[in-house]
């Protein structure tokens, strides 16, 4: 437990300098502000010069496929359509349990508007315990899974289990839009063994292709994001070398001595607070981070903000579906709408957060049926260790 009293003096010593991603600093929100109002007048410069700098940067550089500066309004629709979302949760392997495995569980919606049929409101557990589950084959070798293995893997399910309930739905003859939560890049995913990474995008670029393939839209949706894709873009534009060479110019600086560096640090969405007008979206861009570079190219993310009214929030999407108008412009009304029903937040994954959400007591009964399972099995000895006994049943 927390002893507040001594908690208390640590919380008191909290100051602005630690509220960044909550109050950014004036000067550099000014500063921003400033070189945003410079780059979208003149925006066909400003592209040409991410485009002409983007590999002598240290960071992944977003490149505009719109006119940089220029805000689209997203219009109503009225047409039924069907919107399907998923969002997953998990428990991990533990050695102090009954038994060593990991549980993923998919909350999933589907919601039909403009016809009559009910909500479809779901949870699927996916129990993993054999051997191959918790010690897989990556390059010849078995490797024990960490937090890291298991996030990936619940990513995975879910986009499949979005791709096979969006197809689903779709058959009834309606438009539909797939939503999940998050980013739709696999950061991480790089930090694993070659070889996982190597099946890993096989799986992934597969389920990618047949929501092309069906023609059915999927959109991933961050709420609060952290992102500096666009402050970023800005940096290399404030530049005041001809080339904007990090290492060149700047390698033997610490970041915040950088002279554009004036504008970090600070998040996209606290910038765009300021300049995106409500229920206006900015101008697409393709995703620079390394791990969409492994996609074919009408796969790859791409991403835009979309003020909501509530907040901005980034949607990512894949390529092919920027260049398929209709189907884009219904996604964006979608989502939309969703969040006015949802009152800040796409009301049907709120729904599936909520439906995949494993809270205390569902673990602990989880884990009694696991030691029920095995005494019917003929164990004559089922118990957790010693360690997790005593936190269950505290000592005093």
């Amino acid at each position: 437990m927390l002893d507040f009293l001594k908690l208390i003096s640590q919380i008191q010593q909290i100051g602005k300098e630690s509220l960044l991603d909550k109050l950014p600093d004036e000067d550099i929100l000014v500063n921003a502000t400033q070189i945003y109002e410079s780059a979208t007048e003149a925006p066909e410069q400003f592209a040409k010069r991410i485009q002409n700098n983007a590999g002598l940067v240290y960071w992944p550089s977003a490149i505009p496929l719109e006119v940089f500066g220029h805000d689209y309004r997203i219009e109503s629709r009225k047409e039924p359509v069907t919107v399907v979302a998923v969002d997953g949760s998990q428990i991990m392997p533990s050695h102090h349990e009954v038994l060593s495995c990991y549980l993923l569980n998919i909350g999933i919606t589907v919601m039909s508007y403009g016809i009559e049929k009910p909500a479809i409101l779901e949870s699927q557990p996916h129990l993993f315990h054999r051997p191959d589950d918790l010690y897989p084959l990556v390059n010849r070798r078995r490797i024990h899974i960490d937090e890291l293995y298991v996030s990936l893997e619940r990513g995975l399910l879910e986009l499949t289990t979005l791709l096979e309930k969006a197809v689903d739905a779709k058959s009834r003859l309606l438009p539909t839009v797939a939503l999940i939560d998050g980013s739709l890049l696999p950061w991480s995913v790089d930090k694993m063994p070659e070889t996982y990474q190597q099946e890993y995008f096989q799986r992934f670029i597969a389920a990618l292709s047949q929501f092309q393939q069906e023609e059915i839209p999927v959109v991933g949706y961050i709420s609060h994001s952290r992102s500096s894709d666009i402050v970023n873009c800005l940096r290399m534009w404030q530049c005041p070398y001809e080339k904007t060479d990090c290492r060149k110019n700047c390698g033997h600086l610490n970041e915040e001595n950088f002279p554009c560096s004036t504008i970090w640090p600070l998040s996209d969405r606290q910038l765009l607070s300021g300049e995106l007008e409500r229920h206006k979206r900015t101008a697409t861009f393709s995703s620079g981070a390394l791990v969409t570079k492994l996609m074919p190219p009408e796969l790859q993310t791409c991403f835009s903000y979309l003020h909501t009214g509530y907040e901005v929030a980034r949607l990512e999407f894949p390529r092919w579906l920027f260049g398929h108008q209709e189907l884009f412009n219904l996604s964006l009304a979608a989502i939309s709408a969703q969040v006015e029903k949802g009152q800040g937040y796409p009301v049907s994954l709120s729904e599936a957060h909520h439906l995949a959400v494993i809270r205390g007591a569902d673990r602990l009964k989880f884990f009694d049926l696991l030691a029920r399972q095995l005494v019917s099995l003929g164990l004559k000895r089922v118990s957790t260790s010693p360690k997790e006994s005593r936190k269950r049943r505290g000592v005093v």
